[in-house]
């Protein structure tokens, strides 16, 4: 669709740049007129008819003034971010969740429902649950992003918005660039979950389909048939098998991270872990690398032997490279789902960026 715009039509024209004057203002929070013309290279007149629309909407508001060295006081806009909503879910088969964010992607509520045993219990679930999160909110829904592992496009019958589906490792990746990981470069992001899970961030999401299954020692047989892969030495799954046969204890993830006899078991497999981060970034090029998902709340002392065994087998290059604790909440694949709506249906954020790259083609 972006190739068959013609970009020299006024209403498209008009149309991306008032996409683009919604995204600087959400990306600076407060923004003036003037600064927006310099930023975006729009000539203040039309810039002062853009945001003028946009307040007419409701969807901009003014703020204070602001008094610079010279020339005459500005005053500072930013979004309305009550003026509308959109919606996360994550499907998980434990249990799932549903929040819905505001413009500004800051979670207004957010509640847990039970997955059901089937299909129709799902949908009957996820109805009653969507309608509590909008009652008696008249505030538009612009689009919904739905977390899963699981091949779940059927509930989109049950939302009366446009949704997108991606995998939640990609939401809690998005969340995480939110709470400061974006000033990182290049980074390998490791999922330590009930399974574990990979993406690379060189300014797009790159799952990484084969780091679980990259084998790195003598070890297990793995579900994909070989033996000796990091999925059968530091998954959640392995970890709490390995455990229970060792010692005859069944405990849960929680109760992993807070059991002095589970978290010494864990650290006889860590070396195996440095192994799995040393040969992956080596191989991708990442500059750093974050730990996800349940089992990244190790305790600091974990980080730091981590980073130590990483160190040691990368050549003096990449020495400066340090291993980091996940910065997000425990909710961060639900955040993420939601800061994705947004980016999707709100600002727009796939269209902005395919524009920018055509420009710059050209």
């Amino acid at each position: 669709m972006l190739f068959s715009m013609d970009f020299s039509r006024p209403d498209n024209a008009r149309a991306i740049n008032r996409l683009k004057v919604l995204s600087a203002i959400r990306e600076h929070a407060v923004m003036t007129r003037a600064e927006l013309s310099r930023l975006l290279l729009i000539n203040k007149v039309s810039i002062s008819e853009i945001v003028d629309n946009l307040i007419r909407q409701d969807l901009v508001k003014e703020g204070g003034k602001v008094f610079p060295d010279s020339g005459r006081p500005a005053t500072t806009l930013k979004i309305n971010a009550e003026r509308g909503k959109v919606i996360g879910l994550n499907i998980r088969g434990t249990g799932c969740l549903i929040a819905s964010s505001n413009l500004e992607g800051k979670i207004l509520r957010l509640e847990r429902f039970p997955r059901g045993s089937g299909r129709d219990e799902l949908e009957h679930n996820l109805h009653m649950s969507l309608e509590r999160i909008l009652k008696n909110d008249g505030v538009k829904v612009y689009g919904c992003v739905i977390a899963s592992e699981e091949d779940v496009g059927f509930l989109q019958e049950s939302i009366p918005f446009d949704c997108r589906f991606v995998q939640p490792l990609e939401a809690q990746v998005v969340s995480e660039l939110k709470h400061g990981a974006d000033t990182l470069e290049n980074i390998l992001f490791v999922d330590l979950s009930e399974n574990i899970g990979a993406a690379f961030y060189d300014g797009r999401i790159r799952l990484i389909d084969d780091f679980a299954h990259m084998r790195i020692a003598n070890g297990p047989t793995c579900t994909c048939g070989k033996n000796g892969c990091i999925e059968t030495f530091f998954s959640g799954n392995s970890l709490r098998k390995g455990f229970q046969e060792k010692t005859g204890r069944i405990l849960d993830s929680k109760k992993m991270l807070e059991d002095a006899e589970a978290l010494e078991y864990m650290r006889g497999n860590l070396k195996m872990l440095a192994l799995a981060l040393g040969m992956a970034v080596q191989a991708i090029g990442a500059e750093s690398v974050m730990l996800i998902g349940e089992y990244s709340a190790l305790p600091d002392e974990f980080y730091a032997m981590l980073n130590t065994s990483v160190l040691s087998i990368l050549p003096d290059s990449r020495k400066d490279l340090v291993v980091f604790k996940s910065l997000a909440s425990g909710n961060g694949v639900i955040e993420g789902a939601c800061h994705m709506a947004l980016d999707e249906f709100f600002y727009k954020k796939g269209l902005l960026k395919a524009l920018s790259e055509l420009e710059n083609y050209r």
